[in-house]
Protein backbone atom coordinates (compact mmCIF):
# COMPACT_ATOMS: atom_id res chain seq x y z
CA UNK A 1 0.00 0.00 0.00
CA UNK A 2 0.87 3.43 -0.69
CA UNK A 3 1.82 5.37 2.40
CA UNK A 4 1.12 9.02 0.89
CA UNK A 5 -2.58 7.78 0.54
CA UNK A 6 -3.91 5.78 2.97
CA UNK A 7 -2.04 8.99 4.89
CA UNK A 8 -4.72 11.38 2.73
CA UNK A 9 -7.69 9.05 3.30
CA UNK A 10 -7.10 9.47 6.81
CA UNK A 11 -6.78 12.86 7.37
CA UNK A 12 -9.61 13.12 4.84
CA UNK A 13 -11.59 10.91 7.37
CA UNK A 14 -10.90 13.01 10.55
CA UNK A 15 -11.11 15.94 9.32
CA UNK A 16 -13.85 15.38 7.88
CA UNK A 17 -15.22 13.72 10.91
CA UNK A 18 -14.36 16.32 13.88
CA UNK A 19 -16.08 18.63 11.71
CA UNK A 20 -19.30 17.60 13.25
CA UNK A 21 -18.78 18.34 16.82
CA UNK A 22 -20.04 21.60 17.76
CA UNK A 23 -22.94 21.53 14.91
CA UNK A 24 -24.66 18.39 15.53
CA UNK A 25 -25.77 16.11 18.19
CA UNK A 26 -22.67 14.08 18.38
CA UNK A 27 -20.13 14.99 21.32
CA UNK A 28 -16.52 15.01 20.44
CA UNK A 29 -16.01 10.78 22.11
CA UNK A 30 -18.81 9.68 19.71
CA UNK A 31 -16.86 11.59 16.62
CA UNK A 32 -13.63 9.68 18.16
CA UNK A 33 -15.23 6.54 18.90
CA UNK A 34 -16.35 6.97 15.03
CA UNK A 35 -12.86 6.92 14.35
CA UNK A 36 -11.75 4.66 15.74
CA UNK A 37 -14.22 1.89 14.15
CA UNK A 38 -13.43 3.27 10.64
CA UNK A 39 -9.28 2.42 11.39
CA UNK A 40 -10.38 -1.14 12.96
CA UNK A 41 -12.87 -1.67 10.06
CA UNK A 42 -10.02 -0.77 7.27
CA UNK A 43 -7.60 -3.35 8.51
CA UNK A 44 -10.26 -6.13 8.65
CA UNK A 45 -10.98 -5.33 5.16
CA UNK A 46 -7.46 -5.58 4.52
CA UNK A 47 -6.83 -8.75 5.97
CA UNK A 48 -9.47 -9.82 4.00
CA UNK A 49 -8.49 -8.73 0.63
CA UNK A 50 -5.50 -10.27 1.47
CA UNK A 51 -6.70 -13.47 2.07
CA UNK A 52 -8.96 -13.30 -0.96
CA UNK A 53 -6.38 -11.39 -3.47
CA UNK A 54 -8.01 -8.26 -3.72
CA UNK A 55 -6.38 -4.80 -4.19
CA UNK A 56 -4.92 -3.74 -0.45
CA UNK A 57 -4.89 -0.68 -0.75
CA UNK A 58 -8.14 0.41 -2.55
CA UNK A 59 -10.12 -1.87 -0.08
CA UNK A 60 -8.33 -0.35 2.92
CA UNK A 61 -9.13 3.03 1.99
CA UNK A 62 -12.88 2.29 1.16
CA UNK A 63 -13.49 0.47 3.87
CA UNK A 64 -11.76 3.13 6.45
CA UNK A 65 -14.33 5.65 4.68
CA UNK A 66 -17.56 3.56 4.99
CA UNK A 67 -18.76 5.57 7.83
CA UNK A 68 -17.94 9.13 6.15
CA UNK A 69 -21.62 9.42 5.62
CA UNK A 70 -21.92 10.50 9.01
CA UNK A 71 -20.64 14.07 8.25
CA UNK A 72 -24.05 14.74 7.56
CA UNK A 73 -26.71 15.25 10.70
CA UNK A 74 -29.71 13.09 10.46
CA UNK A 75 -33.63 13.56 11.84
CA UNK A 76 -33.35 10.16 13.43
CA UNK A 77 -32.20 6.31 13.51
CA UNK A 78 -34.39 5.74 10.28
CA UNK A 79 -33.03 8.76 8.57
CA UNK A 80 -29.03 7.75 9.21
CA UNK A 81 -29.60 4.14 7.13
CA UNK A 82 -28.99 6.29 4.15
CA UNK A 83 -25.48 6.83 5.88
CA UNK A 84 -23.84 4.70 3.18
CA UNK A 85 -25.56 6.16 -0.13
CA UNK A 86 -24.66 9.76 1.35
CA UNK A 87 -21.42 8.66 2.35
CA UNK A 88 -20.89 7.32 -1.60
CA UNK A 89 -21.45 10.70 -2.79
CA UNK A 90 -19.15 12.23 -0.26
CA UNK A 91 -16.36 9.83 -1.29
CA UNK A 92 -16.75 9.54 -4.65
CA UNK A 93 -14.70 13.09 -5.97
CA UNK A 94 -12.43 12.07 -3.01
CA UNK A 95 -11.28 8.72 -4.47
CA UNK A 96 -11.01 10.34 -8.18
CA UNK A 97 -8.59 12.41 -6.44
CA UNK A 98 -6.18 9.99 -5.10
CA UNK A 99 -6.14 8.46 -8.98
CA UNK A 100 -8.21 5.67 -9.12
CA UNK A 101 -9.73 4.87 -12.54
CA UNK A 102 -13.88 5.15 -12.62
CA UNK A 103 -14.25 1.71 -12.15
CA UNK A 104 -12.59 1.31 -9.46
CA UNK A 105 -14.24 4.49 -8.05
CA UNK A 106 -17.81 2.83 -8.36
CA UNK A 107 -16.83 -0.16 -7.08
CA UNK A 108 -15.54 1.07 -3.90
CA UNK A 109 -18.42 3.45 -3.55
CA UNK A 110 -21.06 0.89 -3.75
CA UNK A 111 -19.47 -0.81 -1.60
CA UNK A 112 -20.04 2.28 0.81
CA UNK A 113 -23.51 2.91 -0.15
CA UNK A 114 -24.97 -0.73 0.18
CA UNK A 115 -22.71 -1.39 3.68
CA UNK A 116 -26.17 -0.13 5.64
CA UNK A 117 -29.14 -1.39 4.19
CA UNK A 118 -27.78 -3.11 1.24
CA UNK A 119 -29.49 -0.49 -0.91
CA UNK A 120 -28.03 1.99 -3.26
CA UNK A 121 -29.14 5.10 -5.28
CA UNK A 122 -26.89 4.31 -8.36
CA UNK A 123 -26.08 1.04 -10.45
CA UNK A 124 -23.41 -1.20 -9.74
CA UNK A 125 -22.42 -4.57 -9.08
CA UNK A 126 -22.39 -7.12 -5.84
CA UNK A 127 -18.71 -8.05 -6.27
CA UNK A 128 -16.81 -9.64 -3.29
CA UNK A 129 -15.06 -6.77 -3.67
CA UNK A 130 -18.12 -4.32 -2.64
CA UNK A 131 -19.01 -6.61 -0.31
CA UNK A 132 -16.35 -6.53 1.61
CA UNK A 133 -17.27 -2.79 3.27
CA UNK A 134 -20.11 -4.43 5.06
CA UNK A 135 -18.50 -7.61 5.86
CA UNK A 136 -15.81 -5.86 7.40
CA UNK A 137 -17.88 -3.27 9.22
CA UNK A 138 -20.38 -5.96 10.65
CA UNK A 139 -17.24 -8.10 11.83
CA UNK A 140 -16.22 -5.41 13.73
CA UNK A 141 -19.08 -4.81 15.33
CA UNK A 142 -19.11 -8.34 17.16
CA UNK A 143 -15.65 -8.21 18.49
CA UNK A 144 -14.65 -7.89 21.96
CA UNK A 145 -15.21 -4.48 22.41
CA UNK A 146 -18.66 -4.54 21.06
CA UNK A 147 -19.35 -6.57 23.93
CA UNK A 148 -18.43 -4.67 26.42
CA UNK A 149 -20.07 -1.19 24.60
CA UNK A 150 -23.75 -3.06 24.14
CA UNK A 151 -23.61 -4.51 27.34
CA UNK A 152 -23.03 -0.81 28.77
CA UNK A 153 -25.79 0.31 27.04
CA UNK A 154 -28.13 -2.05 28.13
CA UNK A 155 -27.28 -1.06 32.19
CA UNK A 156 -26.90 -4.95 32.25
CA UNK A 157 -25.36 -4.01 35.69
CA UNK A 158 -28.61 -2.57 37.34
CA UNK A 159 -30.33 -5.41 36.22
CA UNK A 160 -31.89 -7.74 38.67
CA UNK A 161 -30.26 -11.42 38.44
CA UNK A 162 -33.32 -12.81 36.64
CA UNK A 163 -33.42 -9.97 34.01
CA UNK A 164 -29.60 -10.42 33.09
CA UNK A 165 -30.56 -14.69 32.96
CA UNK A 166 -33.26 -13.66 30.48
CA UNK A 167 -31.09 -11.23 28.53
CA UNK A 168 -28.09 -13.59 28.11
CA UNK A 169 -30.32 -15.89 27.05
CA UNK A 170 -31.91 -14.26 24.06
CA UNK A 171 -28.51 -12.83 23.17
CA UNK A 172 -27.30 -16.38 22.63
CA UNK A 173 -30.56 -17.57 20.42
CA UNK A 174 -29.78 -14.49 18.60
CA UNK A 175 -25.89 -15.28 18.19
CA UNK A 176 -26.43 -18.57 16.83
CA UNK A 177 -29.21 -17.29 14.31
CA UNK A 178 -26.68 -14.30 13.02
CA UNK A 179 -23.92 -17.60 12.52
CA UNK A 180 -25.63 -18.41 9.47
CA UNK A 181 -25.39 -14.68 7.93
CA UNK A 182 -24.30 -15.29 4.37
CA UNK A 183 -20.50 -13.07 3.57
CA UNK A 184 -19.28 -12.50 0.79
CA UNK A 185 -16.14 -14.39 0.89
CA UNK A 186 -14.65 -17.30 2.19
CA UNK A 187 -11.87 -15.04 4.62
CA UNK A 188 -14.88 -13.15 6.10
CA UNK A 189 -16.65 -15.91 6.49
CA UNK A 190 -14.22 -17.74 8.50
CA UNK A 191 -13.51 -14.01 10.42
CA UNK A 192 -17.38 -13.89 11.32
CA UNK A 193 -17.70 -17.37 12.53
CA UNK A 194 -14.21 -16.89 14.81
CA UNK A 195 -16.01 -13.38 16.28
CA UNK A 196 -19.62 -15.36 17.00
CA UNK A 197 -18.14 -18.25 18.59
CA UNK A 198 -16.29 -15.86 20.79
CA UNK A 199 -19.21 -14.31 21.84
CA UNK A 200 -21.42 -17.58 22.37
CA UNK A 201 -18.48 -18.68 24.72
CA UNK A 202 -18.73 -15.62 26.60
CA UNK A 203 -22.24 -15.10 27.02
CA UNK A 204 -22.92 -18.73 27.62
CA UNK A 205 -20.01 -18.65 30.09
CA UNK A 206 -21.75 -15.48 31.50
CA UNK A 207 -24.95 -17.00 31.77
CA UNK A 208 -23.76 -20.18 32.99
CA UNK A 209 -22.36 -17.92 36.21
CA UNK A 210 -24.83 -16.04 36.93
CA UNK A 211 -27.36 -19.15 36.81
CA UNK A 212 -25.00 -20.48 39.77
CA UNK A 213 -25.96 -16.95 41.46
CA UNK A 214 -28.57 -17.68 43.96
CA UNK A 215 -29.73 -20.61 46.39
CA UNK A 216 -32.39 -21.93 43.86
CA UNK A 217 -29.10 -23.53 42.12
CA UNK A 218 -28.29 -25.86 44.98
Amino acid sequence: MREEIIKKAADFLQTELRKTVGFTDRTERMVEYRIEHSFRVARIAREIAKGEGFDEERMYVAALLHDIGYTVQYESAEDASRHGRVGAEIARPFFKELGYTDAEVEEMCYGIAIHVDDTSDFSGERTPFALTVGDADNIDRFDAYRIYEGLEFMKFSEMPLAEQIDFTDKRISKLKQFREYPYGTKTADNMWHEKVDFQLEYFNRLKNQLESSSIATI
